[in-house]
């Protein structure tokens, strides 16, 4: 049963990510029904395109990958202006990431881009072991972060971890950022998915994009 629901919350999760990849989207909410069937799918999107329009990339994009019909009733699409989306959702998302490999060496580059679709690079490298090669996706990411946050506050890579729960592999990120108020440790988990590199940019973003978010609104207010 608990091991039914688990694959039911991933599966969901996957839908809000895919969801969250379509263009003008910020971010969204998928309800489900008690025996795991959608009822409802809520998305909040800036407002550089008609809903009905987002609402039908929406259906596409789940019939695409999923091969799942969602009706178009259960949809709804709430709009925000730049200034909303700036202090709610001013959250960063993976665009890419390259990996240049030589014995144990590596070089490692990850693109994220913001709410404005502006561009921001990170790189690091260095040699050690695959574990190793981890930790520079992660100071990568970390580096493209600091980029778009500029001087406002600095972010450090803590610690690292993969770890097995249920049949499932994740991987677990700590990362502290530090501001004139003080230093806050944050925590970003995901499970692996095939590209493990990937995955580790997905946990630090979740341990820092909603914080970031709110540093950034305050130093601008």
């Amino acid at each position: 049963m608990g091991e039914n629901l688990n694959n039911r919350e991933e599966v969901i999760s996957h839908y809000e990510e895919i969801i969250k990849r379509i263009k003008d989207v910020v971010s969204a909410k998928i309800i489900t029904t008690p025996d795991g069937k959608i009822s409802e799918i809520h998305v909040l999107a800036n407002s550089n395109r008609n809903p009905k329009q987002i609402v039908r990339d929406i259906e596409s994009a789940l019939v695409a990958t999923f091969g799942s019909e969602v009706d178009h009733k259960k949809i709804s699409v709430a709009q925000l202006n730049k200034e909303e989306i700036f202090t709610t959702e001013s959250r960063l998302r993976i665009d890419g990431l390259t990996v240049k490999k030589s014995k144990y060496n590596y070089e490692v580059s990850v693109a994220l881009r913001d709410a404005e679709d502006k561009l921001f690079e990170g790189r690091a490298s260095g040699s050690g072991t695959f574990k190793y090669y981890l930790k520079l996706v992660a100071q990568a990411t970390i580096d493209a972060i600091q980029q778009y946050a500029g001087k406002n506050f600095l972010i450090t890579l803590e610690d690292i971890n993969t770890f097995r729960i249920g049949e499932k592999e994740a991987i677990a990120v700590l990362v502290s950022i530090l501001t004139d108020g003080g230093e806050e440790t944050f925590l970003g988990t995901t499970l692996f998915r095939e590209d493990k590199g990937e995955s580790v940019v997905v946990a630090v973003l979740n341990a820092v994009n909603r914080r970031i978010s709110f540093l950034i609104k305050e130093k601008t207010d």
